[in-house]
């Protein structure tokens, strides 16, 4: 089948003791439901913020607190415990004694992750991974996190409440560690993933700079771990609101290109082009790569009791309504050379790309494009 295959490191957050009059509050708003196959128009829909006047030290540590990576933490004057999950809190407050350590996920009730798979679902934020999402919720076998009502089912929002991330960064692949996914994992299957069924899916596109902390955890776990990496062509990249930024794709694409090419790492590549000119081949690679998968329904979505609008239809008919664009841009060869990397070279990328690297292991040219 055909198919695609920096910026500055922070310092890792120290562990430290969370002090017992903080408060920090979560603040959710409405995220906007466009068309799952069109760049969403907005990112999380849930904001973490420190409230001004809803911290007993005052606004002075508000004023630290606004920049700062700091987890939920109950008022332990009152509680009687000190943050939410088992006092482990990520925060750089001076003066405050470290804590060792990272969550014990043993703590939990228990789970039987025995013959389950943990799907993990990434690509480029607005760049279709939720039309994919609803796409492989329609085999019956695969469960999501859209019952945890987080903005388009992701974990950003989740791990956000138990202090793993900050919602202020992006993606740093030291933000989250194999223990603290571990914990995340399999307080999931606790709470919001469906265990009846032998797929467990997280679809978050910020997890494509996370892949070996979410491979040490499944080990953590005992559960096998796959990852399903959706790829998409400048050309086809024709959103106004989110319009192409070249700097932040080649970013993008040079850690898809890495987990594509890991060879401790099980992945499949879907291109988003494929899922509107070749879906049969789509559907053939993801039964061959998830073999609880037997069927898969593109006319309808998995999405569609959670999402209003586009977002709710099925690939196919979203791509009936509404063709694919393919639209020609002026790229830097270094673009090129990283589709050339990905397996796109229907325009002559590799020629383009002076000096461009062999494609990833594995990747095998023989499909052509009828568009």
């Amino acid at each position: 089948q055909r198919g695609l295959h920096s910026g500055k490191r922070a310092r890792a957050p120290e562990r430290r003791a969370c002090p017992a009059d903080i408060m920090v509050s979560i603040a959710m708003g409405e995220g906007d439901e466009r068309s799952a196959l069109l760049p969403e128009t907005i990112g999380e829909s849930a904001r973490a913020s420190a409230h001004e006047g809803g911290v007993g030290v005052g606004n002075g540590f508000n004023r630290w607190a606004s920049g700062k990576r700091v987890a939920m933490i109950a008022v332990g004057a009152i509680l009687g415990v000190c943050g939410l999950v088992g006092g482990y809190m990520h925060s750089t407050m001076p003066g405050v004694a470290p804590k060792e350590g990272d969550p014990d996920f043993r703590r939990l009730p228990p789970v039987d992750f025995d013959d389950k798979t943990l799907l993990i679902v990434v690509g480029l934020p607005f760049s279709g991974t939720s039309a994919l999402e609803g796409l492989l919720g329609t085999s019956g076998v695969i469960t999501d996190l859209c019952k945890s009502d987080t903005w388009q089912c992701e974990n950003t929002v989740l791990l956000e409440r138990m202090g793993f991330i900050n919602e202020n960064v992006h993606c740093d692949p030291e933000d989250v560690t194999a223990a603290e996914f571990a914990y995340a994992y399999k307080d999931f299957a606790n709470k919001w993933w469906d265990m009846s069924k032998p797929v467990l899916m997280d679809k978050t596109p910020q997890n494509l700079c996370r892949p070996t902390k979410i491979r040490d955890a499944a080990a953590k776990l005992g559960v096998n771990v796959k990852f399903v990496v959706l790829t998409r062509h400048p050309f086809s990249w024709t959103s106004e609101k989110h319009p192409f930024n070249q700097g932040y794709y080649v970013e993008q694409m040079v850690m898809a290109r890495n987990l594509l090419a890991d060879p401790t790492m099980s992945t499949l590549q879907v291109r988003y082009e494929d899922m509107a000119w070749n879906m049969d081949a789509v559907i053939e690679s993801v039964k061959a790569f998830v073999p609880a998968v037997t069927n898969l329904d593109p006319w309808h979505s998995s999405l569609s009791d959670d999402s209003k609008g586009d977002r709710g239809m099925g690939v196919s008919e979203y791509f009936q309504q509404e063709p694919l664009e393919w639209i020609e841009k002026d790229l830097e060869p270094e673009t090129y050379a990283m589709l050339c990397q990905l397996g796109y070279n229907e325009d002559g990328e590799c020629a383009a790309s002076a000096g461009a690297s062999e494609s990833p292991s594995g990747y095998v040219d023989d499909m052509e494009y009828d568009r």
